[in-house]
């Protein structure tokens, strides 16, 4: 992150360079309606009075800890310290993509006031879209610090502080397997985050990467000597997978495992409420015991809490530890004096640290709703490469299909129209006719009910279906000169088919289904020129009648089909969907509008159709 020079913050960061991180890592939360999981991690704060200035200096580092933050999005961070009425604002700091995803320092002043050593620390953090819009925000309070006393000497040298990023990734292995298998479970977010952040501090030109730590653990689940073996593998096999998609030299990894992790397993009892047993299953978990007898003895003599730790502990228990030493270049001292400061130890307030700032009234927050498909449009692939016999040529068939969905339930009706019409009048070959066809699905994963979420709105009417149809047809087809026949036909039939979606958001689909029923058609045979007095050439096409004129009439001939009667490979469009807040449908997928007047929401006057929009 790029700051503007700041003299002050210079001597604020060159008086708190050496002092001891004195909080742990305090994440703050900030999802959207979108259902993403970003969020920002702060740690190492210090709070500090400069006597020299008579102001009062705040430093700490910040990243993105879990998430991606979008390309058009920030993030903005306001410390300031507060003291009933009165606030004292530190400036603001904005994270944005380019440096989310590795720490980056921070130095600030305030003026100095007298309640300023009883005040609390705030951290206001909102997300912020391109057009300034405010999507989420979050406040962080500390309690009033406690003074400590810190002396030491700038010195004159030029030196590397090794700094530090640590992160967590929960990468899924098959059964009793090391190889890392992207497509697996939630394998493909958790690699993507772990490369992208280790590119990302890579990339970087003003940081040179002095080591890369990875260390594996496993679940006690299993026997120890497997698991030690398989812990073993799966982080190497891990560590080489991250070597092949990043730009990073190998002999910068060190990799360590944990065969077992009942460290992790003790937090677990430690600080759940889920468990009655506590203190009895932590005096397990402490003895030195062989680790196979401890597991053995927690599920004979603890079953349902066994089971608790199998379905909730051990999935979390296996787990990737990774940290990435750095330093960043040109970091340089100069020669000063003794200096003795006042260093604050922070203490969070645990009762305010996840209170929810309300957003702004004059911000108009994005706020995007899935809605439910209506109608879609289809074709069927296949038949754009059918070659007919006889016909010895391709003739693709156009067709266009639409398939309506109801609000609820599990059946949506549909029809179709088939009309290739191709000819060669020279060679006398016709391949022209025009199929309808209605029909109903039966859908395995309907709606259910109406007020499904946004992730189950993109789901439903895919999957398995059962369908019926019936269908019409007319048709002339033509192979040569004295081969060709007209007619009508009816038919119907049932079939079965699955369908998937294409893309993210449901809209694009693929359909693979299979038609099976009977068809009867009466027609009449024709042919080229004249078929009683072949010297008669009029070169027009005549029915195949050589019988008296009079006893002729039209659809003498029958034809019976029983079995197959259409293979498809459709792709499938949403054309259409059902709008949310008015009735009526949409061509997009998803609804936009403003956040409700949070002020408004609190008074107890508001109107149904107001409530109805804040929900």
């Amino acid at each position: 992150m790029k700051m503007k020079p700041n003299y002050n913050i210079s001597l604020f960061v060159l008086l708190l360079v050496i002092t001891n991180s004195v909080l742990a890592q305090q994440v703050i939360s900030l999802p959207t309606d979108k259902g993403d999981k970003l969020s920002v991690s702060l740690d190492n704060i210090h709070f500090t009075s400069i006597a020299e200035t008579n102001g009062y200096g705040l430093q700490f580092s910040f990243v993105v800890k879990e998430g991606k933050l979008p390309r058009k999005e920030h993030i903005v961070i306001r410390p300031q310290l507060t003291f009933g009425d009165s606030i004292a604002a530190f400036p603001p700091v904005e994270i944005d993509g380019q440096n989310a995803y590795y720490p980056q320092q921070y130095g600030g002043m305030v003026a100095s006031a007298d309640w300023t050593q009883q005040a609390s620390l705030v951290f206001c953090a909102e997300r912020v879209n391109a057009s300034g819009n405010v999507l989420s925000s979050r406040l962080f309070i500390f309690r009033a610090p406690t003074p400590e006393y810190h002396t030491y000497r700038e010195q004159d040298i030029h030196h590397e502080d090794i700094l530090h990023l640590q992160d967590r990734a929960y990468v899924s292995f098959p059964v009793a397997k090391d190889e890392v298998l992207p497509n697996f479970r939630n394998n493909k977010a958790e690699l993507g985050r772990l490369c992208h952040i280790i590119d990302s501090v890579s990339n970087d030109s003003t940081i040179v990467i002095k080591r890369i730590q990875i260390k594996g653990y496993a679940s006690p689940e299993g026997s120890y000597a497997s698991n030690d073996q398989l812990a073993s593998r799966r982080t190497n096999s891990l560590t080489q997978y991250v070597i092949n998609q990043t730009n990073v030299s190998p002999t910068l990894f060190q990799t360590d495992y944990v065969a077992e992790d009942w460290e992790g397993l003790r937090t677990f009892v430690d600080t759940t409420a889920m468990l009655s047993n506590r203190d009895a299953l932590l005096q397990i978990i402490d003895n030195d015991r062989n680790p196979d007898d401890k597991l053995a003895y927690i599920q004979k003599k603890y079953p349902s809490a066994y089971a608790t730790m199998m379905k909730v502990a051990f999935p979390l228990l296996r787990h990737t530890d990774y940290q990435i030493d750095y330093i960043q270049k040109n970091v340089t001292r100069s020669l000063g004096k003794v200096h003795t400061d006042t260093i604050y130890r922070l203490h969070v307030d645990t009762l305010a640290a996840n209170w929810m700032m309300e957003p702004k009234t004059d911000a108009v927050l994005e706020r995007r709703i899935t809605r439910q498909p209506l109608l879609a449009v289809k074709t069927n692939m296949l038949f754009y490469g059918v070659y007919v016999p006889g016909y010895n040529r391709w003739a693709p068939i156009p067709n266009i299909a639409v398939e309506y969905y109801p609000k609820k339930g599990h059946i949506t009706v549909g029809a179709s129209f088939d009309m290739p019409w191709w000819q060669d009048y020279q060679a006398h070959k016709y391949f022209q006719f025009r199929n309808y066809q209605l029909e109903g699905r039966f859908y395995l994963k309907g709606t259910g009910k109406a007020d499904k979420s946004d992730a189950q709105k993109k789901k439903i009417y895919t999957g398995f279906y059962l369908q019926a149809y019936a269908h019409l047809a007319i048709f002339g087809i033509c192979f040569d000169e004295d081969r060709g026949w007209v007619g009508e036909g009816i038919g119907a039939g049932v079939g079965c088919g699955y369908v998937r979606r294409l893309s993210k958001n449901g809209r694009w689909r693929l359909e693979l289904g299979v038609q099976a029923g009977f068809f009867r058609c009466k027609y009449d045979p024709y042919q080229y020129e004249n078929p009683v007095n072949p010297d008669y050439r009029d070169h027009l096409y005549y029915y195949k009648w050589t019988n008296k004129p009079s006893l002729f009439k039209k659809r003498q001939y029958r034809y019976n089909w029983i079995g197959p009667t259409r293979v498809g490979v459709t792709l499938s469009y949403n054309l259409l969907y059902r709008r949310v807040q008015k009735k009526g449908a949409g061509l997009k997928s998803y609804e936009v509008y403003g956040a409700y007047d949070t002020n408004k929401a609190n008074k107890a006057t508001k109107t149904k159709k107001e409530r109805r929009a804040h929900e």
